[in-house]
């Protein structure tokens, strides 16, 4: 089996988790959405933004170009529906990104540098895994945060994705 549709769903379950994620903290005040609630990166805020500045290094260093932050936790955008625009665009941009990929690149050497600018080269298949299980890992800590303002956290669970297909 090649790997490329299995990417392929994984980018289509990262839009589909984030979209309703992301409907969930509508609701929330910018106050609310701001507010450090003690997680990692602090606030819904940060942890969305932080999850969208490692979704552009990546890419970055895959495609080799678009924006590159500087910093993990780099505040790109204070407004939620600002947050929410960009977030729509990347997963787009990734869905794109892996669509277009041709087969023998999952075989590859993704040579890069880290944000300290240490060099490292990582089979390409297992970085492009670790692109999607980081999002899953910060999307949970942001469904935690969503739950700690009472609200009914949105299920988004993989096999929910799945089902809803």
């Amino acid at each position: 089996m090649h790997p490329k549709p299995h990417f392929e769903r994984l980018a289509l379950y990262n839009r589909w988790a984030n979209r309703r994620l992301y409907e969930t903290a509508s609701v929330l005040t910018e106050a609310q959405f701001r507010e450090d609630r003690g997680a990692f990166f602090g606030s819904l805020c940060g942890t969305l933004n932080h999850i969208l500045v490692a979704d552009r290094i990546w890419l970055e260093r895959i495609e080799g170009r678009g924006p590159k932050p500087s910093s993990l936790n780099e505040t790109l955008y204070d407004r939620l529906d600002d947050l929410r625009a960009a977030r729509e665009a990347e997963d787009e941009r990734l869905l794109r990104m892996v669509q277009g990929l041709p087969d023998d690149r999952f075989d590859t050497i993704l040579a890069y540098r880290n944000t300290a600018g240490t060099p490292f080269e990582l089979p390409f298949a297992p970085v492009l895994t670790h692109v999607f299980n980081h999002q899953t890992h910060h999307r949970g800590q942001a469904h935690t945060l969503l739950s700690q303002f009472g609200l009914k956290a949105p299920v988004i669970d993989f096999v929910y994705f799945l089902l809803d297909r």
